[in-house]
């Protein structure tokens, strides 16, 4: 029964509804991870459980699909679904989610794979989405919630970085025209204090040769030219599929605040990024150790504290900045 409600609880968030916000307590406790292969050992989700969430968001690689069957997938999913310490996560808090390329099912893949359909279908009955749920509609699964009460909420919003993504090369679109607009609407009308946007790749670091927003450099223009603008609310970025994690920054004459990017991968995979890595935007070193990471909000400050934190597998904090949550100065 309690799965139930909170499932029930996400849905309302869905769909905005405040009635059910109003009363409900403030978002504290925000927990992320990616990249966890689903037939290793995952002793990192009892590291999660002892911070005791609540929210819990999958940033891709949710498993190692790999392969154009959908059955594969599914028997796959179904074996990180029923992971005890998992199960026990999704016991305590909400569970929300975005796929990478893993579970996509093809490296790399975009909006070309043949079997992107399935795929929806199969991530959703993974993260339990609701029957009615817009993100079994539409194509693509991007989507936003809200938690908290008036004054003190969160938005968060999950895009799409593969259904509608061009050929790497092609320095053509990740969202696509119709997320674009729905990005853009959501942005638009949101009155939450703390606006959360979860993509599977990292937007502000440039220089590595993996996967990243600056792979498409026209689209990620797009991307700092929409939050530069003075009526969409300040965002925090969150990403995974890196075998590393670290946290970018990039400075406030670029869109207007301090825009921060909290990377954080691998949940089993680590070893495969470097130490050595440059990211002129980093603050501090990067962590190639399996990790998760999180938000912690001191809603009794104003603008409410925000602490960004990464965690070993053991769940210490390895790496950490705190920042008041972005605000725009008033316009004259």
């Amino acid at each position: 029964m309690k799965r139930i409600f909170l499932l029930s609880f996400a849905l309302l968030s869905q769909s905005h509804s405040l009635d059910a916000q109003t009363v409900a307590p403030p978002m504290t406790r925000i927990a992320f991870g990616s990249c966890c292969h689903e037939a290793k050992p995952a002793p990192i989700f009892a590291s999660i459980l002892t911070y005791k969430p609540q929210l819990f968001v999958w940033m891709g690689d949710n498993i190692y699909g790999d392969s154009p069957d959908a059955a594969v997938l599914r028997n796959k999913y179904q074996l990180q679904q029923f992971r005890p310490s998992y199960r026990e996560l999704c016991d305590l808090c909400p569970v929300l989610g975005v796929w990478d390329d893993h579970d996509y099912g093809e490296n790399d893949a975009g909006k070309n794979y043949v079997n992107r359909v399935e795929s929806q279908k199969a991530l959703l009955d993974f993260l339990q989405e609701p029957a009615n749920s817009k993100r079994r509609e539409q194509e693509g699964i991007y989507a936003t919630y809200i938690y908290g009460p008036v004054g003190q909420q969160v938005r968060v919003i999950l895009l799409d970085t593969r259904y509608f993504r061009d050929d790497i090369g092609s320095d053509g679109t990740i969202l696509g025209d119709a997320q674009w607009a729905w990005f853009e609407r959501t942005l638009k009308s949101s009155g939450a204090q703390i606006n959360i946007v979860v993509s599977s790749y990292q937007l502000i670091a440039e220089e590595h040769r993996f996967e990243k927003w600056a792979n498409f450099p026209t689209e990620r223009k797009r991307m700092l030219d929409l939050l530069a603008r003075p009526e969409i609310p300040p965002v925090i970025f969150l990403s995974g599929d890196r075998h590393l994690a670290e946290i970018s920054q990039l400075p406030a004459d670029i869109t207007g605040y301090p825009l921060t990017d909290i990377t954080s991968s691998a949940l089993t995979q680590s070893g495969g990024g470097s130490s050595k890595e440059i990211n002129k935007h980093r603050i501090g070193e990067n962590y190639t150790i399996n990790n998760f990471g999180t938000l912690s909000i001191d809603w009794t400050r104003t603008p409410a504290l925000i602490t960004a934190s990464i965690h070993n597998l053991e769940g210490a904090p390895v790496r950490a900045l705190t920042f008041p949550a972005p605000t725009r100065a008033p316009q004259p």
